[in-house]
């Protein structure tokens, strides 16, 4: 039977060297799932969305509370003036004041409708951060799979290549001491020149995994991440047997961006609304002012007879034109993102049920493709070994050894590529699904 604990040990001693500054640091699926769900920065830039759009909330109710303003004044007029009478006088004078006013403007119906859309807004964003988080979890389980695909392909690779050195010093000594053919040793050489290839293109996509592991988690990229190799094996997060419809049902229930398009577009009602019927409502205004106020005539005092002054005022408008009653191109507006935001929405929907079925399938098919590669990997480990018999009975040439061993390097790459694209699926219909893997 196959294993992947021998190449998957040998790649991790290689692995070691990729970075001689740096000691290598092991790490498990747990572990990464983890580190996901915790300190991932497009989550921490979905949570200040999250608290922006709540602050916002905030200040739209706020803006029902009156304000205080206080202060001081002086005043100073010469020459010409006018009385209430309308004639013409020449009057000099000075005052001072001081006091607090007390000011309030409710635009009753815009606050109303701006609050509601501030709220659905906030929930918009909440749904926007789960999402974040199941994305940023998902993305790190697919990191996580591929870095140990590459490293796992490190120690494939690594097998190959010492068995095609081996076979070209034998088949070289043969050669030179005219035992051998030297067109065996040529193609043993181009063998083991492509086994070297093969290693270092195996060493590359591991450190280029590792890196990108490394900045999803917000680890140093400089570490090298060692993956646990036991994981590597056929995971099944949902069941191979369940109804494709069910799934589709499933998703659209929990998809958190299904819940903030479904918010966004309540927000967007919200607004038509406020468009339509805010301008019915009539603005209330009210001041009140507390202080004091002296002054004389020419410039002789700017405080004589200084005393309390009360100003208080009340009233109601409605504001006609641009922005209030009979704005129709306001109301057109709004009708138009309304519209767009259902059309939106039943996008989300469309786009739910388009992953479920697509993840369903090439969950379905791996499956499949995993149990052909598992006869084709069996099959190619018994014609090597039978190879290898042949040859230690001088009964077969270099070139049958060397296609049994070519055939079964290919057979573990593509079993090992298999495997975790299979879990990667799995991990990415879970995720379609709305679910996302335990991060504790």
């Amino acid at each position: 039977m196959f294993s992947l604990r021998p190449f998957a040990t040998t790649a991790f001693l290689l692995a070691a060297p990729l970075i001689a500054s740096a000691a290598p640091q092991p790490i498990d699926l747990a572990t990464t799932l983890r580190l996901a769900g915790a300190d991932n920065l497009s989550i921490r830039i979905a949570q200040e969305k999250l608290a922006e759009a709540r602050a916002d909330a905030d200040v739209a109710r706020e803006r029902m509370y009156p304000w205080v303003t206080a202060g001081l004044g002086f005043r100073q007029h010469d020459n010409n003036g006018q009385t209430v009478e309308g004639r013409i006088v020449e009057a000099d004078k000075r005052s001072f004041s001081t006091g607090i006013a007390l000011n309030a403007q409710w635009d009753l119906g815009e606050v109303y409708y701006q609050k509601l859309v501030a709220q659905q807004r906030a929930r918009a964003e909440e749904a926007a951060v789960a999402t974040q988080r199941q994305n940023t979890v998902t993305e790190a389980a697919l990191a996580y799979f591929e870095l140990l695909r590459a490293t796992a392909t490190i120690g494939i690779a690594t097998e190959a290549l010492e068995l095609s050195s081996r076979h070209y010093s034998q088949f070289a000594a043969l050669a030179a001491s005219g035992l051998g053919f030297a067109g065996d040793v040529q193609r043993l050489a181009a063998a083991r020149a492509r086994s070297e290839t093969a290693v270092a293109q195996a060493r590359e996509s591991a450190r280029i995994a590792a890196a990108r592991l490394a900045e999803l988690l917000r680890l140093d990229p400089t570490v090298e991440l060692m993956p646990n190799s036991a994981e590597l094996v056929a995971t099944a997060l949902v069941p191979a047997s369940a109804d494709l419809g069910s799934l589709v049902a499933q998703a659209l229930a929990a998809r958190p961006e299904l819940a903030q398009a479904d918010a966004q577009l309540a927000s967007v009602r919200e607004a038509n609304q406020g468009a339509r019927r805010a301008p019915l409502i009539p603005t209330v205004s009210a001041q009140a002012s507390f202080g004091a106020l002296g002054g004389d005539t020419g410039h002789r005092s700017w405080s004589r007879d200084f005393d309390s002054s009360n100003d208080y005022g009340l009233g109601l408008s409605w504001r006609i034109g641009p922005g209030g009653l009979f704005d129709r191109s306001r109301v057109r507006s709004s009708d138009a993102r309304l519209r767009r935001g259902e059309f939106e929405v039943e996008q989300t929907r469309d786009v739910i049920r388009r992953q479920v079925v697509e993840y369903h399938a090439r969950c379905q098919s791996l499956s499949a493709q995993l149990a052909s590669l598992r006869v084709a990997l069996d099959a190619a480990t018994k014609t090597a070994e039978l190879s290898r018999e042949r040859r230690s009975l001088a009964v077969s040439n270099a070139l049958e050894d060397l296609t049994a061993e070519e055939e079964l390097t290919r057979a573990r790459r593509d079993y090992v590529a298999t495997l975790a694209q299979s879990a990667q699926a799995q991990y990415a219909l879970l995720r379609a699904l709305g679910g996302v893997a335990a991060t504790k």
